[in-house]
């Protein structure tokens, strides 16, 4: 498949990480194959939509290209159908999107787009590319969805890849990589450049983010995983890689990006591994990679003293927990089955390593519209019993297309979040109540392992001392404390920890994103 060039566009919510783990996978896959991949990262702050410029070197990157793929969640669809726009209006090249976004809204997407890729893509975009490189009928292929003479062709889905060793490691190369720079201390101009190895470093993430499984066992009600598994009911949805797989592409990436300070891995299920098999994979990793190590997706149903201790004494720094509620009513609607107390007896166990393991994260979901008040504050009296030091991690309920809560939302008549309000949303901006105050406040103390213990926290939330302004006067109190001294540990603390480095284009950087993002708020007022 010499001489067909392929161009991948990452649309990205986010103003510095280009990891997309995901479309590096195609590109190698690709590759592979014997194409020439081109990829565009097109980092942006959240509800910002691509300047014409930047649709226009987007086409440009396009002409010499013979198919262009988007790969987009929800949040990218308003972008991904502008991109799609431009490039049509000035070339004829084939066009097909991929993602969590088309594999639920298939026929939304097919408004746009006259092909979409349903599930994962690796060999349902190969052979795409194969076929039309050999001009063969598109039609048929699996995985796929067509629109073709006004009429939607809908083909069955490509089973799931059940060798993950089978993959290529996402391709790192640099050759045919391009970056939208904006606001680099470097580059202003606000132009789509080629990605260099000073820029490869300056936007890549402290860590080096990668998965050591597909899938998730768990049927939440607000998550895509529980659409994904109803559509692949039958398989195995829950597929581990070999522990040498997993090494040998973190000893490639050691080599290739020396830059990364650790090593992070983002699945929902990497505890789900065995004893053995962590065990194994611990003395591996200390005998190969020897970096500081990050693992979501820990769960009190598969997170075991063993497993911590283990791979706390190879360099185990990070840890992340979804707790989301501890409401039992909440609980419920969530379809989140572990117990409160089971949480808690995972918190603690987590504490006990806090000298190797630093502040481990938990999430929190909140702005639920089935949720009253005696809920919210179940869950602050929770937090409050819980060890510190810790983070948390706050997001407002975002009911995105296809989820059951979706469903849910549409049955009861409740307004929902559709792709053009979706993209705009800051998932971390949460509803100014009194109560998500109460939790930003945790937030601001409880990483320095201050504690505001379940009898202040009672006090804060009483409805008689709160219609008597006994609580907000003690907020008011717990607020300013907290707030001066998280910010002052954070600029203090980690700014130093830059400077010790020589970092400083991290930390000019965040200074610019922060006020760029400022001013981006204010615009939009």
């Amino acid at each position: 498949m010499k001489d067909f060039r392929v161009l991948l566009v990452a649309p990205i919510p986010s103003t510095e990480l280009i990891d997309c783990y995901g479309v590096r996978i195609l590109s190698s896959c690709l590759k592979k194959e014997g194409c020439d991949a081109r990829i565009v990262f097109l980092p942006r702050i959240v509800g910002e939509m691509y300047e014409e410029q930047t649709l226009n070197e987007i086409v440009e990157l396009s002409r010499d290209c013979d198919l262009a793929g988007l790969s987009l969640m929800t949040d990218d669809y308003p972008n991904a159908v502008r991109i799609t726009e431009r490039i049509k209006r000035n070339s004829k090249i084939p066009i097909v999107w991929g993602g969590i976004h088309p594999t639920i809204k298939p026929e939304e997407c097919l408004e746009h787009v006259e092909m979409i890729c349903r599930g994962e893509g690796e060999e349902t975009f190969v052979e795409l590319a194969r076929k039309i490189k050999n001009g063969e009928s598109l039609l048929d292929i699996q995985g796929m969805w067509f629109k073709d003479k006004g009429k939607i062709v809908e083909n069955r889905l490509r089973p799931l890849i059940q060798d993950l060793d089978s993959v290529p490691f996402p391709d790192s190369d640099l050759n045919d990589h391009y970056i939208l720079v904006k606001n680099h201390y470097l580059l202003v101009d606000r132009h789509i450049h080629r990605v260099n190895e000073k820029l490869l470093k300056d936007f890549w993430s402290r860590s080096y983010l990668t998965l050591a499984s597909r899938g998730c066992h768990f049927s939440c009600t607000y998550c895509w995983n529980h659409v994904h598994n109803k559509m692949y009911t039958g398989q195995q949805v829950i597929r581990k890689r070999s522990t040498d797989n997993i090494i040998e592409e973190l000893k490639i990436a050691k080599e290739r990006l020396p830059f990364s300070q650790a090593v992070w891995f983002n699945d929902d299920l990497f505890f789900v591994r065995t004893e053995n098999e962590i065990t194994d994979f611990a003395r591996k990793y200390e005998e190969n990679i020897r970096l500081p190590l990050w693992i979501s997706g820990a769960s009190p149903s598969n997170l075991t003293r063993e497993k911590l201790s283990v791979l706390a004494d190879v360099g185990l720094v990070d840890i992340r927990m979804g707790i989301q509620t501890a409401s039992e009513r909440t609980k419920k609607i969530y379809r989140r089955h572990n117990t409160n107390q089971q949480i808690e007896k995972t918190a603690r166990l987590i504490n006990e390593f806090k000298k190797k393991i630093r502040v481990p994260k938990y999430d929190i979901i909140l702005d639920n519209p089935w949720e009253t008040e005696d809920d919210l504050i179940e869950t602050l009296m929770f937090l409050a019993r819980l060890p510190v030091p810790y983070q948390l991690a706050l997001h407002t309920l975002t009911l995105y297309p296809g989820t059951d809560l979706y469903e849910k939302a549409k049955r009861e008549g409740l307004p929902l979040n559709d792709p053009e309000d979706t993209w705009q949303k800051d998932h971390h901006k949460l509803k100014t109540t009194y109560l998500n105050k109460l939790f930003v406040l945790l937030r601001y103390y409880v990483p320095w392992a201050h504690v505001i213990t379940p009898p202040v926290m009672f006090l804060l939330t009483n409805r008689k001392l709160r219609q008597l302004k006994i609580s907000w006067c003690l907020y008011g109190i717990l607020k300013t404390g907290g707030v001066v001294s998280f910010w002052m540990r954070y600029y203090l603390v980690e700014g130093f920890k830059e400077i010790r480095k020589g970092n400083w284009s991290r930390i000019i950087r965040f200074g610019k994103r922060f006020f760029n993002v400022q001013k981006h708020r204010l615009h939009k007022k």
